[in-house]
Parts: C-alpha cells; sequence; structure tokens
C-alpha cells in the first residue's frame, strides 16, 4: 500500500480512456488503465514479454499531466539503452502534443525570448547516463574532480591489462595465465561496484574464510577431503588477484576516469551518504519511470532508493522477473521483487499491478512461453494471455540427426518464411537465436548455402565471420610477424587460396631461408630471393604455432615433414660455419616463419633439396599478398581507424561483399561496417589505441563466451540475423529460429552423461547426472555470495559453522546442488527470452549427434516440456529417433559414440568460395554461345524482347528495393541541406564514414569577418564552439583580406541598419525533418516584412551551385516565418558576398520545394 499524502490531491478531471479517446488511441485495458490512473508513490508493474510497458508508461506521464499532477519538467525516465530512452521520449513526446491539441493541456507560454521554455520537456536517459550526471554534479563533495573520463569496456580492458603487466607484487602459486588475470580483475572490479563493495572489504571477507577453513580439522569417518583442497586452491589464487584489482582502480583514479559500472557506484555512495543530493534531486523531480527494472543491480537499487523513496514522489518500476538474464554482470530477478518492501511506506508494501497481455507474440507461442515460464512463478506474476485478434501463430519442434543436418534444416526454413514460392521477399523479418557463439560457425554457413542475407550481430561473433576474420588476420601479420598461424588463413582462405603443393613449398623455402649464412639484408644474389627482408626474428613458440598450423591443414605431403619442423633436416646439410643459433640457448634461437618467407620469396623456378617448390600461379598470389602486407606496415603510422579502412580495400573485401547477390546494398557491408564502427569505439576510448592493443582486446573478445562490449543491436528486416540469447533482449522479429536446444548446451550445465531412458515405449536418452554450479567457489572472477546485495536468494555455504573439512565437503556439494538448481532457473529465463522474440512464428530444434562430441545429445528439458505440453498444436516436420543401446564391457545397455567422428571429413582443396557461382555464370555463357551458333535468336523487333526487357527491370528493381546506403538522422542543418542537393552520393557517403575537415585559412577568415560584424552591431552573440559562425563558408578568397572586406561592409547597404537579430538559432520542422541552423542577421523592412541575411567571405555561386546555396536561405525564410507565426510571403532573403560588397537576392524555394528534397532521403 502507498502512503496517505498529508495534503490533499489535486482532483483528478481527465481518466486515461478519456484521455485515449481525445488522442484517438486505442483505450486502455482494465490492466493498463490502473497503472495509468494510479497515485503518487512507489509502485511495481510486473510486466511480461511484450505486454506494452512503453506505451503504458509514456500514457501514465500523459495522465499526470493532462491532471496538473506534475508538469513535464518534473518526469524522470530511466532506461538501459539509448534506443529504449529515445523510443520512450518520443512517445511521451508525441503524446504532450496530441494532449495540447486536444486542448487538455496548455504548456506554459513562450516569453518571446525563444529560449526553452521551464517546464515543457521530460528528461529521459539511460540509468548510466543519470548516474553521470549526479557524479558530474555532486562529485566535489567527496572529493573527485567531476572532469572525469568516460570509459567504454574496451577503454577499462585497456587499463586492467596495464595494471597486470605493471604488477610486481607476490604472485607464487598462481596457475591462471595473464589473459585469464584480466578477465577476473574486468569481472571482480565490476561485481564490487555492482554490489557496492570494496577491495579492502573482499580481501577482508576472504581472509576469514581462509582462516576459517585453513583451522578446520579433516574429521572422521567417510567423506572426502578433495572439495575443501580444491576450494582452498581457488581462494588462495583469488586473494592474489585481489590486490591487482586495487591497483587497476588507482589506475582509473590516476587518469581521472570512470567506466559505467564506478558511475553506478559512486552515485549511490553519494546518494547513500549526502541527504542533500536527494532531496535535490526529489525537488526536481516527482514522477520517475524505472525501465526494466528486473536488470537493475544492488547499486542502482541503493542509488534510487536513496533518491526517491517518498510518498511524494510518483515512483513507477516496470520490469518482469522472468526475463532477468544478466545475473553475470550484477542483476538479479529478486531485485525487483525486493521492490515492495524495499520501497514500504507507514501504510505497509508498495503496490504491485500486473501488465499480462502480449501484443507481440502469436497465441501458440504464447503458451509455449507460458510452459517454459511455469517453474518460475512466484506470487506476483502472472501467465501472459493474447491480445484481442491475435494469430495461432506456429511453433515447430525439429530433431535431426547431426549438427550440421539441424543447421540445413533452420536454414531452409527461415528461407520458406524469408520468399514466397516464387522467389520474392516476403518483407518478414527473421533471426537465428544460438545459446552460444560456438553454433554460430554451421547456422551461418547453413544460410549462406540457402542464399539468405546473414548478419552476425556482436563483436564475439562478428570475429568468425569471414570477411571480418579475412581482415583481422591481415592485421595480426602486418603487427606481428611471428603469427604465421594468421597468415594460413589467408594463405589458405579466400585471399589468396593456395594448394597443398604450393604451402609445402612456402614451408619448404621459410626452411630454406632461415638456414642460409648471415647475408646483406635484401641481397637477391646472396638469397636468390626476390622482396625486401627486416622482419624481426621469431622465437620458438613461433615455430611451434606455425608447424601446428600447417599440419593441421597439410597431415601427409610427400616430400615434407611438416609435423616435425622440418629445419633440423636443413641444418643436418649445413657445415658447422653455416649454421645459425647453434650455440644459443634453444628458447633463444631464432626459428624459421612463413611472414619472414612471404617478405622474401623465391625466385621463379626455386627448387628444395626435397623436391617441393611453388608453382608460377603460386609464386604470383604470394607476391601479391606480399606487396599487400608491406603497404599496410608503411601505413601502421595511421590512426587506427583509417589503418582498418585500408586493410579492408587493400584484401578487396570492400568488392567482395558487394559482389553476393543476396544481399542488398545496405546489408552486404554490414559486418565491415560493425567492425568500422568497434575499432573507432576502441580509438576514441583507449589510452593508447595501438594496433597491438586493439588486436589484444579483440582476443579477449574471441575468447569470452558473451562477448565484450560492441554496442546497441537492433532488429534488423533486410538480413537474417544471428546472435545470441543474452544479445536478443529487447528484440522481436515475425521468425525466430532457436538451434541446439540440448542439454549441456541449454540448458548449460556441465552434467552431461547420457544413459537409456528405462521403461520407455521408444529408445530413448537421457542425462544420468545432475547440474551442479559451485558459483563463487570456483574461478578467479567471483566476488562471495555473502557479499552480495541479492545474498538472499542465491545458494548458501555455511562455511562458518561445519566443524571439519569432511563436513565442509559435504557442504559443498550440497551447494552445488543448489547451484545447478538455481542455474538451471537462470537458463530457463533465457529460454523465455528466446521463445518470446518470435511474433508470429518459432522453430525449436535439437539434434542426436554434436559436430565434435563424442556422446549423442539429450533433447533439452525446456524444449520437451513445450512438445508435451503442445502435443498436437505444435508443428513437427522430422523426428529423428534415437540410436539403438550397445553394451559395454560389463555387459550393461550404454549410448554409443558419434558415428560422425570415425569417418574422416572430405573437401576440395583450395576451396573455391565462388564455385557456385561461376558454375551458374559460366552455364548462361556456354548457352548464349550456343544460342548465337544455332542461330536459335528472337529476330529483330520481336515484341517480345520488350516484354522480356520490362519483366527483367521490374525483377532489378524489386531487388533493389530502392535501398538506402546510410540511415540519415532525422535532423539536418541548413547547411546539410545545401550538400544533399548538391551531391547526394557524396552527402551520403560523408554520412557513412564521416572524415574531418582540414584547418583552413578560408574558414577563419569567415569566423572573423563575422566576430567584427557582430562587433560592429555591439551584439556579440554566445555561440557553440561547433557552429561558429562563418566557419562552413566555402571558397573564401585567400587572397582578399579581412580589411577589404570590411571596407566592402561599411560601404553596403545593411552597415547603417539596425537588425531585428543577430546570430539567431533556428529549428522547422519540414517532412518531418528537424531543419536546423543559425541565421546570420535579420532586418526589418519597411513594408512590414523582413529580410534574412547571411554574410558570406567566399566566391559568389553561379549557375546550379548558385540554385543550390539559395536553398539554404529558403530554408532561414521558412523557418524564421514560423518562428514569428507570419505569412512566408512577407520574409525574403539576401546573401551578401563580402570579398567583392556585392548582395544577391535569389529566387527562394518554397516549402514545397524543401519537401521535395528532403523526400529524396530514406524513410
Amino acid at each position: 500500500m502507498t502512503e496517505t499524502l498529508d495534503h490533499a490531491p489535486t482532483a483528478v478531471r481527465h481518466s486515461a480512456r478519456d484521455i485515449a479517446g481525445a488522442l484517438e488511441l486505442p483505450p486502455p485495458t482494465p490492466e493498463q488503465a490502473a497503472v495509468i490512473e494510479a497515485g503518487p508513490g512507489p509502485l511495481l508493474v510486473v510486466a511480461g514479454a511484450g505486454s506494452g510497458k512503453t506505451e503504458t508508461m509514456a500514457a501514465r506521464v500523459v495522465w499526470l499531466v493532462a491532471n496538473e499532477l506534475v508538469t513535464p519538467d518534473q518526469v524522470l525516465g530511466l532506461t538501459f539503452t539509448r534506443k529504449a530512452a529515445a523510443e520512450l521520449s518520443a512517445r511521451i513526446g508525441k503524446r504532450l502534443r496530441g494532449l495540447e491539441r486536444a486542448g487538455l493541456w496548455t504548456p506554459p507560454a513562450d516569453d518571446g525570448t525563444g529560449a526553452e521554455v521551464l517546464g515543457g520537456t521530460p528528461t529521459v536517459s539511460t540509468y548510466h547516463s543519470y548516474a553521470g550526471r549526479l557524479v558530474r554534479e555532486h562529485a566535489l563533495r567527496v572529493g573527485i574532480e567531476p572532469e572525469f573520463r568516460v570509459l567504454t569496456e574496451a577503454g577499462a580492458w585497456q587499463l586492467a591489462a596495464e595494471a597486470v603487466s605493471r604488477w610486481d607484487g607476490p604472485m607464487d602459486g598462481m596457475s591462471r595465465s595473464e589473459g585469464n588475470i584480466i578477465d577476473a580483475v574486468m569481472s571482480l572490479a565490476g561485481e564490487m561496484a555492482e554490489h557496492v563493495r570494496t577491495p579492502a572489504e573482499v580481501m577482508a571477507h576472504l581472509d576469514d574464510v581462509l582462516a576459517r577453513l585453513d583451522a578446520l580439522p579433516d574429521g572422521d569417518g567417510r567423506g572426502s577431503l578433495t572439495p575443501a583442497k580444491e576450494v582452498l586452491g581457488v581462494l588462495r589464487e583469488r586473494r592474489l588477484v585481489l590486490p591487482i584489482v586495487e591497483a587497476f582502480l588507482d589506475l582509473k583514479r590516476a587518469r581521472e576516469s570512470l567506466d559505467f559500472a564506478d558511475q553506478i557506484a559512486l552515485a549511490a555512495r553519494l546518494a547513500a551518504t549526502i541527504p542533500q543530493v536527494g532531496a535535490i534531486e526529489r525537488d526536481r523531480f516527482t514522477a520517475v519511470l524505472l525501465d526494466e527494472f528486473q536488470d537493475t543491480s544492488e547499486a542502482q537499487l541503493t542509488l534510487l532508493r536513496s533518491l526517491f523513496h517518498d510518498p511524494a514522489v510518483a515512483l513507477t518500476a516496470v520490469g518482469d522477473p522472468n526475463q532477468s538474464i544478466y545475473g553475470w554482470r550484477g542483476a538479479s530477478a529478486t531485485t525487483l521483487l525486493r521492490f515492495p518492501t524495499e520501497f514500504a511506506g507507514r501504510g505497509g508494501p508498495a503496490d504491485v499491478l500486473p501488465l499480462s497481455t502480449s501484443w507481440r507474440n502469436d497465441e501458440l507461442i504464447l503458451a509455449a512461453a507460458n510452459v517454459t515460464a511455469r517453474p518460475l512463478a512466484t506470487a506476483h506474476v502472472q501467465p501472459l494471455v493474447a491480445r484481442p485478434g491475435a494469430g495461432p501463430g506456429t511453433v515447430t519442434i525439429d530433431r535431426l540427426e547431426s549438427a550440421e543436418a539441424e543447421a540445413a534444416h533452420v536454414a531452409a526454413w527461415v528461407a520458406a518464411r524469408w520468399r514466397s514460392p516464387s522467389g520474392r521477399r516476403t518483407g518478414r523479418s527473421a533471426a537465428v537465436l544460438c545459446r552460444r557463439r560456438s553454433s554460430f560457425p554451421l547456422v551461418i554457413e547453413a544460410l549462406r548455402a540457402a542464399d539468405l542475407p546473414v548478419e552476425v550481430v556482436g563483436l564475439g561473433g562478428l570475429l568468425v565471420t569471414p570477411e571480418v576474420s579475412d581482415l583481422v588476420a591481415a592485421l595480426w601479420v602486418v603487427q606481428d610477424p611471428t603469427r604465421g598461424d594468421q597468415l594460413m588463413r589467408l594463405l589458405t582462405g579466400p585471399v589468396v587460396r593456395l594448394g597443398a603443393a604450393d604451402l609445402a613449398g612456402l614451408w619448404a623455402w621459410a626452411r630454406d631461408l632461415h638456414g642460409r649464412p648471415p647475408r646483406a639484408a635484401g641481397s637477391p644474389e646472396a638469397t636468390g630471393a626476390t622482396g625486401a627482408a627486416g622482419v624481426p626474428e621469431a622465437t620458438d613458440a613461433t615455430a611451434e604455432r606455425e608447424t601446428a598450423s600447417i599440419a593441421g591443414v597439410l597431415p601427409t605431403v610427400e616430400g615434407a615433414d611438416l609435423a616435425s619442423g622440418g629445419a633440423e633436416d636443413a641444418d643436418s646439410e649445413r657445415s658447422d660455419d653455416d649454421r645459425r643459433g647453434s650455440d644459443l640457448a634453444a628458447d633463444s634461437a631464432d626459428t624459421a616463419t612463413l611472414v619472414e618467407a612471404l617478405d622474401e620469396l623465391p625466385r621463379p623456378g626455386w627448387v628444395a633439396r626435397d623436391g617441393a617448390r611453388l608453382s608460377g600461379e603460386g609464386l604470383r598470389r604470394l607476391h601479391a599478398l606480399a606487396e599487400v602486407v608491406r603497404r599496410l606496415r608503411r601505413l601502421t603510422a595511421l590512426p587506427l581507424v583509417d589503418l582498418v579502412a585500408e586493410a579492408e580495400v587493400a584484401l578487396g573485401l570492400d568488392i567482395e561483399v558487394l559482389a553476393r547477390h543476396e544481399h542488398t546494398a545496405s546489408t552486404a557491408r554490414v559486418h565491415l561496417d560493425a567492425f568500422a564502427d568497434v575499432a573507432a569505439r576502441y580509438a576514441t576510448s583507449a589510452d593508447r589505441p595501438t594496433l597491438s592493443g586493439f588486436l589484444a582486446w579483440l582476443e579477449a573478445a574471441r575468447e569470452q563466451e558473451r562477448g565484450l562490449d560492441a554496442g546497441h543491436t537492433e532488429s534488423d528486416a533486410d538480413a537474417v540475423q544471428v546472435l545470441t540469447v543474452h544479445a536478443s533482449k529487447g528484440l522481436e522479429w515475425d521468425v525466430v529460429a532457436i538451434p541446439a536446444l540440448v542439454e549441456g548446451a541449454f540448458p548449460d550445465h556441465a552434467s552431461t552423461s547420457v544413459a537409456p531412458v528405462e521403461g520407455s515405449e521408444q529408445v530413448e536418452y537421457a542425462c544420468s547426472g545432475t547440474p551442479r554450479d559451485k558459483g563463487w567457489l570456483v574461478g578467479l572472477d567471483s566476488l562471495p555470495y555473502d557479499l552480495r546485495g541479492d545474498r538472499d536468494g542465491l545458494p548458501h555455504l555455511d562455511w562458518r559453522s561445519v566443524p571439519d573439512r569432511k563436513h565442509l565437503g559435504a557442504a559443498i556439494d550440497e551447494f552445488g546442488l543448489e547451484g545447478g538448481r538455481h542455474a538451471v532457473a537462470e537458463e530457463r529465463r533465457l529460454a523465455y527470452v528466446a521463445v518470446t522474440r518470435a511474433r508470429n512464428d518459432v522453430l525449436l530444434t535439437t539434434h542426436v549427434w554434436g559436430a565434435t562430441k563424442k556422446t549423442l545429445s539429450v533433447p533439452s528439458r525446456f524444449l520437451l516440456e513445450i512438445r508435451e505440453a503442445l502435443g498436437a498444436a505444435a508443428t513437427q516436420q522430422v523426428w529423428h529417433p534415437a540410436p539403438d543401446p550397445v553394451q559395454d564391457a560389463k555387459g550393461r545397455a550404454v549410448a554409443p559414440t558419434n558415428p560422425h567422428l570415425v569417418d574422416p571429413v572430405a573437401a576440395a582443396w583450395p576451396h573455391d568460395p565462388m564455385a557456385h557461382r561461376r558454375a551458374a555464370l559460366s552455364g548462361v555463357a556456354d548457352r548464349l554461345a550456343e544460342a548465337v551458333r544455332s542461330g536459335d535468336l528472337p529476330p529483330q523487333g520481336d515484341p517480345r524482347l520488350d516484354d522480356l526487357r520490362l519483366l527483367l527491370a521490374e525483377q532489378a528493381a524489386r531487388q533493389s528495393r530502392g535501398e538506402p546506403v546510410v540511415d540519415v538522422p532525422r535532423h539536418l542543418s541548413a547547411s546539410a541541406v545545401v550538400s544533399l542537393a548538391r551531391d547526394a552520393e557524396a552527402f551520403a557517403m560523408n554520412l557513412r564514414r564521416p572524415m574531418p575537415s582540414a584547418p583552413a585559412v578560408a574558414a577563419r577568415q569567415g569566423t572573423a569577418f563575422h566576430a567584427w560584424v557582430e562587433e560592429h552591431y555591439s551584439r556579440a552573440a554566445m555561440v557553440d564552439l561547433l557552429d561558429l559562425p562563418g566557419s562552413a563558408d566555402e571558397g573564401a578568397s585567400d587572397d582578399t583580406s579581412l580589411e577589404v572586406m570590411k571596407e566592402h561592409f561599411l560601404a553596403s547597404e545593411w552597415a547603417g541598419r539596425i537588425p531585428e537579430e543577430i546570430e539567431l538559432s533556428i529549428e522547422t520542422v519540414i517532412d518531418a525533418i528537424a531543419v536546423r541552423g543559425r541565421v546570420d542577421a535579420v532586418f526589418a523592412r519597411d513594408d512590414g516584412g523582413w529580410t534574412v541575411v547571411d554574410w558570406k567571405t567566399g566566391a559568389r555561386p553561379t549557375g546550379h551551385d548558385a540554385r543550390v546555396r539559395a536553398l539554404q536561405l529558403g530554408a532561414y525564410a521558412v523557418a524564421f516565418a514560423r518562428l514569428r507565426g507570419v505569412d512566408p510571403a512577407l520574409v525574403d532573403a539576401a546573401f551578401y558576398y563580402a570579398a567583392e560588397g556585392v548582395t544577391v537576392r535569389p529566387d527562394l524555394p518554397g516549402e514545397t520545394e524543401l519537401v521535395d528534397l528532403l523526400r529524396t532521403l530514406p524513410q
């Protein structure tokens, strides 16, 4: 119950239903109306997936404003993503404008100055942005500099890596690699911030735990000492990492940097310890909306409770505990369930209201989702119900023989919904959601084989796409000459496509080159080679890595003992004087490397002692690659983003991706553009954005199952998106496939021992083990549960009361079982999120045999539960039977082993990625040539030719679908409108990849002249540094001095007139696009009208350019007329060209012409 107010509330004049009617919106449901019309005080709204929470939150704000309970500027909305914040802000703004038009609300009156009117704008931002604002405003209260730098995850990772590399403290007993320790430092620092803990608190707690467990006796009777021993080892290693975490935090403070978690933790401490902070925020905001509350951490809960736990604040938290899937980053389903008690008042717990109607999913999909969520039921969560008029929906459940067959089945199922039987695009969006990124390669290959455009979402998945893999491999070869394993990617892939014999020849040349005596670098007479040497020497680790890479693709090549390295063979035929490194230690002697061989290739006709050689075509391709590598090495001084772009072009990847016929112009480059954005974010956030640091960060992202930060994800209807279930949260598609629903993968657990199910009518298998999860007792990176704010909802280990280590082992075992149940519940929430992403159709698949797994796979419990509950309502296309059991050595029935691992995988090599297209094209050419030879051609003037041309043109138009090259922002400057009209292609390319302009004397002259004119009128304006007047003047005459322009101006008609406005900022909406600009001056005319004047210091344009320039004045005139509310005919405009002293009054385009121009932009 909410607390009773001391003052009488404002009478409610408008109901939610009345407001919806006035705004011509559908009436709210009874559940929605109850939420919208709730009074002040805390309120928890449990909103299921797709239940219209954003619409309901916007409607609540409008209801509060319409009834004068709040003004718009007293509204605060917090979300987790910028997209959600923009969507909520747009909906609120649109409805407030509708409220004004309907006469239900009158915004504060404009005072005529053009300044922003107080009371008219709600504040909607992300949780992290809001916390950052609090910290900047109040950091000085706790002695922190407010001008800190915000670190992205890439920037934080680089500092963590620096802290680890600089650490010189004790590390005795540490068995983990440097990469593992970096990951642990990042994870521990994040968890401490999310739970408002310090390294000192964690170290003190671990010291207590270790002291207690070390003091325990072994104990008597049955029981194992192994669990206690393992836990002690883990906790000791974690204790070694904690000082490095402290050093990492110190390093961030020294660099005046905070990451997002730091901002939240610091804001929570400020709000909890300084009452004035909460008082200021409550005075500013009396209506607060909290979106996705189930994903909030303990620090965010502390922050919000400290700020807004007040009966006078209309605090509305919206969330769904069934969608709490980010426990690994501090969130917990118990956070939302704790809301009623955490925000309780004198009258009792906070009110809880449901939103249980799904406006997204069709009926059968909802039924499947409810089956999955049923074991998660709590007192506040209700099953989802379908919207009125919802479609039936389809749920297809299939089992295939193998993972490869499953991927092909998924691709065929998606293709059948992506294209109509006639081959035309249906316009439906589609996604494949995988629990693990390891499922991506098979899925991507199958989708592409079905001629479907594919977009892989997320950095970790992005790195497995072919074009990005090639790009990263090239960057590695440029950066590190020891990375022959990365060079092998280029040699055997589509970039070079070397065959087995040429690869053996290159390795033989590498050994031969390495074994030659010292010589002048690059001397062809001494080496018999072409090219330039000069790459650094490598270590034995390099040779092992390269040999392993080569042996992996060349298991047997006659005449080449690749597996053994082969360097010793060459060495045995040399004299002692010729041997290099024979007197050096094994770990310091240089070895043969493929990168070195590429840099110094042999002459044509070279033959190794064992007969290996390079073919002419192979040598030509190697020379081409070597030139690419040399060119990129010469460009390593470029900024990281530019170097990545150069590598893309050098490898021809930009052309290759555009040649994929299944893609449109906007989707073909999606992976390359996404990778360029990753590089740009790294370059802007890292202290030292070097190529080596970037590549090391990519390696960390590849190894992390969830990946590192890759920015925000959005659904896209132009390609089939492949992403993890975690990344799909908040998105939706018409068609969704969820493959690899097998025990051990989804749900993810390690208890995958398989045994036949006794008594079943058909042969089936089940996992014989019970899932276990030891939580904070394993790994380097877990915060002890006792220190977490959500500990009441987590498994508990009573380490304080166990009498000995054997009892401790039993307690650890029970803790693992409880943790396993908790982990499966987390996986169940993930499955619920996956199923509810589909609007109309969902495919759930499993397989019997995995691609590399020795034992057979058991169908996921989630899939079997849905299959049993839906029965005949679900569609089943194929259900491959389980194989019969076999007898083990003891005569017991056991599952057979994977038969697909017995037969070696065979494929043509080198692989030709364009083979199928080449065959199709050559077939067309052959048929045309045959038609010419046979004379079987349509006669000239045949009317069927015109029909064919029309049909082909229609087909091309359907396939192109007017694809935009870029997404244009819905706000443009007036100069951007001019750029669009002048050259639409250049305008689009500048939007796609903005490039900084070189400093120009012309721009400085323009700025100086504008400043002088302002001084002349004695009305200097305060402007934004990025909007300096005159800075966009083009073609300013460098040979015209500022003094001459001043003289021209003083002699002009404008010098003696008094302007009505100077440097007036204007913005108006034309065809749904906000056009912004800054008017230099406005003069009143004698006839009651106005003249808008734009000072120009450049040369006067002519012809087309002059007409294009007039668009800028036209936009200014339209905006000024709207600002003053006058007839546009009363406003004219002129350019004054100071270099010539000439005033030009062009014919102004009207609003209709501006609309026609802007409609050429993609919507």
